[in-house]
């Protein structure tokens, strides 16, 4: 997973929306769109909520 994609799966975790997400990164909501797009492909997972519950058992999420 990419750096960004830590950053955005980290935010996720803390359940900001992608426009929440976009404003903090200084990046458009689309552009998060396609980073949540590729976490979801890369952890195998359906949603949003099954991510997060992914990196936190695996230790992924730093805070």
């Amino acid at each position: 997973m990419t750096k960004r994609e830590q950053e955005i799966l980290a935010l996720m975790a803390k359940g900001q929306s992608n426009q929440e997400i976009a404003d903090a990164l200084y990046i458009s909501p689309g552009t998060v769109r396609v980073h949540v797009h590729a976490i979801l492909q890369k952890l195998d997972v359906r949603d949003r909520t099954q991510a997060v519950i992914l990196a936190m058992q695996n230790g992924m999420l730093n805070s």
